[in-house]
């Protein structure tokens, strides 16, 4: 009790001692010094912020390569492999990655980073896409409904189409741009102050911003191509099959088959892309411009039904 008694005295000794200038000096430099010390420390979080944004900047700025394109399309198709299995048919798969080998050895691209992979997937699905690094996914459901080599060909040569003219390397630069942007905007928000003072209009538009970053990523697998690269792609697609020796008409061919098999369907290739109706008008006005003088189709047709007698 006696020693509880000293402790509380010597405090209340301490208390009335009257502070020195110097001891009051004191006092206020510490506490200039922590208030600087606050500030350096706000000031060094905007300079890391902004650091980061132009890294951001200068990224959307880079060139991409054919190994960006590749390993990007790697993560594609093992994102399409988590959904879908492979259809294993050794004989089929070699046989599809051999006309692709023809359509491409006869184009101006005909070599890319690891090369064009084709693969076949295990779906009733009518359907077929590829990725920026030369990976090509072909449905058993679309070969199910083609009748010749040329008409697989053309499904193949479509997607080899989308490769050359880099609409994936598009959408990818579209992310990094949009990304970008809104890190811009959020950091400018930041300094200014004056986020609570935006409009509703303005705040949406950030939202956007980061919306279509995400979506552009998942453009591929979920939303398909723009309809002016998937015209692109049928134009490319008749200029490659000519040169290989393949009837361009049988792109018509697929797509009358589609719009014939697709119906009002919502999924597989009515999902992502255009309808057949314009995609068949605008491949008419190109054919009329080409003149095939290669062998008939029937040429080939028995070997496409030796290759894909498992699946068909």
């Amino acid at each position: 009790m006696k020693k509880h008694v000293r402790i509380i005295l010597s405090a209340a000794l301490l208390a009335s001692i009257p502070l020195t200038t110097a001891s009051a000096d004191l006092f206020g430099t510490l506490n200039k010094i922590g208030t600087a010390v606050e500030k350096a420390q706000e000031v060094k979080q905007k300079v890391d912020q902004a650091q980061e944004v132009l890294l951001t900047i200068d990224r959307a700025a880079e060139p991409i390569t054919q190994q960006d394109s590749y390993f990007i399309g790697r993560t594609v198709a093992s994102n399409v492999l988590t959904d879908y299995k492979l259809y294993n048919d050794a004989k089929a798969v070699a046989y599809l990655n051999k006309i692709c080998k023809a359509i491409t050895m006869n184009s101006d691209t005909p070599k890319i980073y690891k090369d064009y992979c084709v693969s076949i997937i295990d779906s009733d699905e009518i359907n077929a896409l590829s990725t920026s690094g030369g990976h090509i996914f072909i449905t058993t459901g679309v070969l199910k409904c083609c009748s010749s080599e040329d008409e697989v060909a053309a499904i193949i040569a479509h997607e080899i189409a989308h490769i050359h003219l880099e609409h994936a390397v598009v959408a990818i630069k579209t992310a990094r741009t949009t990304d970008a942007i809104a890190k811009s905007a959020t950091m400018a928000k930041d300094y200014t102050k004056q986020y609570g003072n935006l409009n509703q209009d303005e705040k949406n538009s950030v939202d956007f911003l980061t919306k279509a970053n995400i979506a552009a990523m998942n453009l591929i697998t979920e939303t398909g191509y723009t309809k002016g690269q998937e015209f692109d792609a049928d134009k490319k697609a008749i200029s490659l099959m000519t040169d290989a020796g393949y009837d361009p008409n049988a792109l018509v061919d697929v797509l009358t088959m589609i719009k014939e098999k697709s119906g009002d369907s919502k999924e597989g290739w009515s999902k992502t892309h255009p309808k057949p109706d314009e995609r068949i008008k605008k491949a008419k006005t190109i054919l009329a411009k080409f003149t095939f003088a290669g062998a008939s189709r029937e040429v080939r047709q028995a070997r496409f039904e030796r290759a894909l007698a498992g699946i068909r």
